[in-house]
């Protein structure tokens, strides 16, 4: 069944609204970013998101991950160890394959944007109903699934061309 079957009449004007209505959401990911004790690009906050969530990878992982190209991957990695955010390590087994890590200091940016971000999130949420703030977890949950399932089922595609 299509993505687009309970959107109503006009899907496009309802895509549109809901891009809107992440509008506040997106800015105030980017503000908490720019605010951080170190300033990182979205691109490098990404990579250092991934590497705190998932852990050591390597730099093909990493760029799978962003959905980037390897030699894009790289160039990213160059300036987050070059800012001391993040460390490469060869292989224990294949000294050419590149492991990555977050340093202390890649750490304390992910906490410090992820606690700015929700510093944020609380102010706005206070004003917010019980009931508002349920619905509204449960909208997001929804959708972050269907992203996530549609993410997967479009790269079972691309492997399979």
């Amino acid at each position: 069944m299509p993505a687009t079957r309970h959107l109503g009449p006009e899907p496009d004007d309802f895509v549109a609204a809901v891009d809107e209505a992440l509008r506040p959401v997106l800015l105030l990911a980017g503000r908490a970013s720019a605010r951080a004790g170190q300033r990182v690009s979205t691109s490098q906050l990404q990579a250092l998101l991934v590497l705190h969530e998932r852990g050591r990878m390597n730099l093909t992982t990493l760029a799978d991950e962003l959905g980037a190209i390897p030699s894009s991957a790289t160039r990213l990695c160059d300036r987050l160890v070059a800012a001391d955010l993040i460390s490469r390590e060869p292989g224990s087994t294949d000294r050419r394959e590149v492991f990555l890590q977050l340093t202390g200091g890649g750490r304390r940016v992910v906490r410090q944007v992820r606690d700015l971000r929700r510093e944020g999130l609380r102010e706005a949420l206070e004003t917010c109903t019980p009931r508002e703030r349920r619905e509204l977890l449960s909208g997001l949950q929804a959708l972050g699934q269907r992203m996530a399932a549609a993410e997967d089922a479009s790269a079972v595609r691309s492997q399979a061309r």
